[in-house]
């Protein structure tokens, strides 16, 4: 099992109202109640576990309320490494309004100066290139699983994500359930897909064929030309 000091980001969006604060309290394993909507971003960080890694992630609770939509960008300017978009079941339009919150993230919080044809945002949704999962909360005001029946084609499709239910309240009905391991490998996806990006910009970079004579190649000056990483071009993960 292997440990690591980088971040590891994810993003959790939606509308305000929806269950967010409630959502990451679950995952966090904490049982209080948030008294009141978010205000701004709330930051929670969590311990995850696998059999390959120990990792801590931070959750990102961005507050969706209109008031404050002019400041979000701030939030989202950021690198994450995962979105989980929520909406509330007994709210349809807060479903609906998961493509807002996901194009908004593609374009990094700043508005666009017309409004996007549906190609331009479908093409927004296909290149968000994170992790990406779907929470429907408060799964106990249905009194019918009949009634969880949500259309799953159009713009949302586009995003190829997972799609899970949850009673954000009930942590003992969470603990060993079919939710809490979707959760879990979707942050298994999100160490990796942290892992592999961060093994591309590490990766050493050589000169392409035909740079430089061959009777050069065998020189130490050589062997340091067009060879660099990460650390030299400045990045941080």
């Amino acid at each position: 099992m292997t440990e690591t000091t980088e971040k590891i980001k994810v993003l959790v969006l939606g509308d305000s109202g929806v269950g967010k604060t409630s959502l990451v309290n679950l995952i966090a394993n904490k049982t209080y109640k948030p008294s009141s909507w978010t205000v701004g971003c709330s930051l929670e960080v969590i311990y995850h576990e696998s059999k390959d890694h120990s990792e801590f992630i931070e959750l990102w609770d961005v507050g969706g309320s209109l008031v404050h939509a002019n400041s979000r960008s701030v939030f989202l300017r950021g690198t994450f490494h995962g979105l989980i978009l929520v909406h509330d079941l007994t709210n349809s339009k807060s479903y609906t309004n998961m493509i807002k919150w996901a194009v908004e993230y593609a374009q990094q919080g700043q508005t666009a100066s017309k409004r996007l044809t549906r190609e331009g945002e479908s093409n927004l949704l296909e290149n968000i290139d994170i992790p990406k999962l779907i929470v429907g909360t408060k799964q106990d005001y249905l009194w019918s699983r009949s009634r969880y029946n949500i259309d799953r084609s159009g713009l949302i499709s586009h995003l190829n994500a997972q799609f899970i239910s949850v009673n954000s309240l009930d942590h003992l009905q969470y603990k060993s359930s079919y939710q809490q391991q979707q959760i879990s490998n979707f942050m298994d996806q999100v160490v990796k897909h942290k892992k592999n990006l961060s093994n591309r910009f590490n990766k050493p970079f050589r000169s392409s064929a035909g740079e430089g004579s061959s009777s050069n190649a065998g020189s130490p000056a050589s062997a340091g030309r067009g060879l660099f990483s990460s650390l030299d071009l400045g990045f941080n993960f």
